[in-house]
């Protein structure tokens, strides 16, 4: 048994898993489930964790290829436009900036916490934001000023210390700001289905994947209250294809074998999709909290 990273509950082991997106090395992860809250988590993170974040992790594009990139999917954009109350905004883990540069063309104050230093040095002096390097958002968040927008997309599950980020995230708010967070769904189709296997386990990179009721309860306990939240928007619907196909290609070493099983991977995707796309089953979740004004 160990104690749960968000409730401090009892964990009893769930599963064992390799790394097996990225095979950085062959050591297996135990992962436990909360008896409490439902968070699976991994119960021994290895020591040398940044050496899982390998050089590719962060393939760094041209200006004009990120720019592309920001202009070919507005689901977070018009997700943030409809519910922020202000124009200063802060994200979280933004990487080389594909959402951060969106922001910043739709009129948006933009800073980010970054703790990759290239990326940081992308970000400020290529994309053109407030940058912050950190590894411990919760701490930097402390000396930043107040924003009306507080995203993280797809970070959450990186971190080992979530309680104190979406409290830090939820003092930084504005009166009326909102908290927007998107993070793999341990309630997930997908999950059951393919246990260890599961591409967005990830394992060890992905810490803990925080069940959408226990994530509610953080947040109520700072103030916020969820008005939003989807499995099934746009960005969803890519990661349930993800799955399918990272699943598949995870299976070869040869790169001709992974590029054909990328091609299988859509079409099993597709064929999967009604079962995907029950009710809160989608393999992420994408949910809005806002501070009282």
């Amino acid at each position: 048994m160990t104690a749960c990273p968000i409730c401090s509950s009892a964990a009893a082991p769930s599963i064992r898993a390799t790394d097996e997106n990225h095979r950085v090395s062959q050591s297996v992860f135990e992962y436990a489930a909360c008896s409490k809250c439902g968070t699976v988590f991994i119960a021994n993170p290895p020591d040398d964790l940044g050496r899982y974040y390998e050089a590719d992790y962060y393939d760094i594009p041209p200006i004009e290829r990120l720019t592309a990139l920001a202009a070919k999917d507005r689901n977070k954009i018009d997700i943030v436009n409809r519910y922020a109350a202000g124009k200063r905004l802060l994200e979280i883990g933004p990487a080389f900036g594909v959402f951060a540069l969106q922001a910043k063309a739709n009129g948006y104050e933009v800073d980010v916490v970054e703790m990759d230093e290239r990326c940081c040095t992308y970000l400020r002096d290529t994309v053109g934001v407030g940058v912050t390097r950190s590894d411990a958002p919760h701490e930097a968040l402390r000396n930043l000023p107040k924003h009306d927008v507080v995203a993280l997309w797809h970070v959450l599950e990186h971190l080992p210390a979530i309680p104190e980020l979406v409290a830090a995230a939820a003092a930084n708010l504005r009166p009326g700001g909102v908290l927007v967070v998107a993070t793999p769904n341990p309630a997930a189709a997908q999950f059951r289905l393919m246990g260890p296997h599961w591409p967005h386990l990830d394992a060890p990179r992905h810490l803990a994947l925080v069940p959408l009721a226990t994530l509610d309860g953080l947040t109520t306990r700072h103030g916020l209250e969820r008005i939003f939240v989807t499995t099934d928007d746009s960005d969803a619907r890519s990661w349930n294809r993800f799955g399918w196909q990272r699943l598949l290609m995870n299976r070869f070493r040869s790169r001709l074998m992974q590029r054909a099983m990328f091609v299988l991977g859509y079409g099993v995707a597709l064929a999967a999709a009604p079962f995907d796309r029950r009710a809160m089953r989608g393999s992420a979740y994408t949910a809005v909290f806002r501070k009282p004004a």
